[in-house]
């Protein structure tokens, strides 16, 4: 995963740390004997450790700096490049979400522990030993290698908090990219989330993923500053305390220079204390990041490129308008058009448009393309409002556009918002599902359905046979742009999900435009079976449809039309 250069690199790093602490210690050492009338050769001696010492501390930051952004570079490029080459969504792989996360914080995070991090403190475990084996032989054994016997504690008990905290720094990173990935597929679908009034749902879950993702940070901030507590705080006291004491005790065997340059000495053996403040965000959270990105590695590569398996082309998704159940309808009318006009400020799309559908009815509306039928689909749905006219969809009237001409009726309740878009259920050619399960999909028409409804709607739908086939069901992802799903079946989920909603108006705005025909003889059936109190609007350009509609209306020059179409 880390290239030859990058490993070269946290070699070089760990070197340049060492020259910097040989260099340091050169330099107390000769500060030393200076304090005691040395002569002009320590000078110069101690002059030029001081300079090896700043040699090391800039090479270092220099090495290490650009060795993290040169594999930050190769590695962002090879994960978009296996994102992309990836033929097909995998189930069990990383969502977009998932990758954008691993291709930011944790590639930063794995870069600045491997370039930067692990080598400095891999040197800087290895100073206090240098240092005192120094002293051993040079000055004092007793001090020396007394001293010696609390060192490996600091690499045994960074050791044991790792183990303690490994769990916390986890739960951190996986909350991160959770978060992460339910953001980006928020906001890749906020029209559905509008359209299926969903956006309440949708704000609560960011809200608890937020709190999930700030409590873990919280816990890592918790074990961060115990072990600053602890290792930076106790266990250095302890350290100086203990070399203090040594010195004081061996001091009618030391010269006066001696004793100075184990006091000096000293700041070196805390070397590795000073990198415990980066253990948490650096050390485990670049170990974690390393996991996962190594994981992710190891997933893609095992993806041979080839034909996606058993999966049409990317096509259908679908919008439905999900809100509160629709009210009762009222009378005999589920759909009604009076002197319908829309402008898109172009020019007049429909002019004095009048349909009357009755409750259960079924029409199909057809015409050139650009003649207007989604933008007529869109006034029914609650997306447009009409310059002028009235609108009435499940008995009700939609409220007036800036200059419409509502014609009272008594019988009828006005009603404007979201609630307009609560009257009907959309299925569009092109079909929006989450990123999630199918439950999770079907759910967003109706979070309190059970798994029987859930069952119920597929079987309306004609898609629960292969759902039942998939080895884990209602459960079974469905990948990004509904990659692991067939054209036909998103298609069909889709309208299971508007089925849910239990609104008695259906909008299809060409359901069967971008599927194969044995998908679109799946959804004629499925839509020729459903019951007879769903009022349905369809706008399509494929006659085989026809045969579903009770009438066929031809929308030419902005008016609809009375036509008999053959479906053949």
């Amino acid at each position: 995963m880390i290239s030859s250069s990058g490993r070269r690199a946290t070699r070089l790093v760990g070197g340049a740390r060492l020259v910097w602490a040989a260099g340091t210690a050169g330099t107390l050492v000769g500060v030393s004997h200076l304090a005691f009338g040395a002569g002009s050769a320590v000078l110069r001696m101690t002059v030029a450790s001081s300079m090896v010492a700043a040699s090391g501390a800039v090479a270092e930051l220099a090495m290490g700096g650009r060795a993290a952004r040169a594999e930050e570079r190769r590695l962002r490029a090879d994960l978009l490049r296996r994102h992309f080459a990836t033929p097909a969504p995998i189930e069990g792989s990383a969502t977009p979400g998932e990758v954008i996360g691993l291709m930011t914080d944790n590639v930063e995070r794995l870069t600045e522990f491997r370039q930067i991090y692990l080598g400095a403190t891999l040197a800087a475990l290895a100073i206090p030993f240098g240092v005192l084996t120094w002293v051993g032989l040079a000055v004092d054994s007793v001090i020396g290698f007394g001293v010696m016997a609390l060192v490996p504690l600091i690499p045994l008990l960074l050791g044991g908090f790792m183990k303690l905290f490994r769990r916390a720094s986890g739960a951190s990173r996986q909350q991160r990219a959770r978060l992460s990935g339910r953001y980006l597929d928020a906001i890749a679908n906020l029209v559905t989330i509008r359209l299926l009034g969903a956006g309440p749902r949708v704000e609560a879950d960011l809200r608890a993923r937020g709190e999930a993702n700030r409590q873990a940070v919280m816990k890592l901030l918790a074990g961060n500053q115990i072990v600053i507590i602890v290792m930076d705080g106790l266990f250095a006291l302890i350290l100086i305390c203990v070399t203090a004491a040594l010195t004081v005790a061996r001091v009618d065997h030391l010269r006066p220079d001696q004793v100075l340059a184990v006091i000096l000495l000293t700041a070196l053996l805390l070397e590795p204390l000073a990198q415990v403040a980066g253990f948490f965000y650096i050390g485990m959270g670049g170990m974690a990041a390393q996991k996962a990105i190594r994981a992710h590695l190891a997933a893609t590569a095992t993806t041979a490129p080839g034909p996606v398996p058993a999966l049409s082309a990317e096509t259908a998704d679908q919008r439905t308008h999900r809100g509160e159940a629709a009210r009762d309808l009222v009378g005999d009318i589920g759909v009604e058009l009076r002197g319908v006009r829309f402008d898109h400020g172009r020019g007049a799309v429909l002019e004095g448009v009048d349909l009357v559908v009755p409750a259960g009815g079924r029409v199909a509306i057809v015409g050139r393309s650009g003649a207007g039928k989604s933008t007529l689909l869109g006034i029914l749905g609650g997306a447009l409002v009409p310059d002028e006219g009235r609108v009435v969809v499940a008995g009700q009237v939609l409220a007036p556009g800036r200059e419409a001409v509502s014609v009272p009726d008594a019988s009828l309740a006005t009603v404007a918002g979201p609630s307009v878009r609560a009257l009907s259920a959309t299925v569009s050619q092109t079909t929006w599902l989450f990123t999630d399960s199918i439950a999770e999909n079907l759910r967003m028409a109706r979070p309190d359905a059970t798994d029987r409804e859930l069952w119920d709607a597929l079987e309306a739908a004609r898609v629960a046979d292969e759902i039942r086939r998939m080895p884990r069901g209602l459960q079974t992802q469905v990948g990004e742009g509904a990659g692991l799903l067939s054209g036909g079946q998103a298609q069909r989920v889709s309208l299971a999900r508007a089925l849910l909603s239990g609104r008695k108006v259906l909008l299809l705005d060409e359901p069967t435009s971008q599927v194969d025909i044995e998908s679109e003889a799946r959804i004629i059936a499925a839509v020729a079976a459903l019951p007879r109190d769903i009022t349905i609007v369809m706008v399509t350009h494929r006659r085989s449809l026809l045969a579903v509609a009770d009438h066929t209306w031809e929308l030419v020059d902005g008016k609809l039309h009375p036509r008999e179409l053959s479906h053949v």
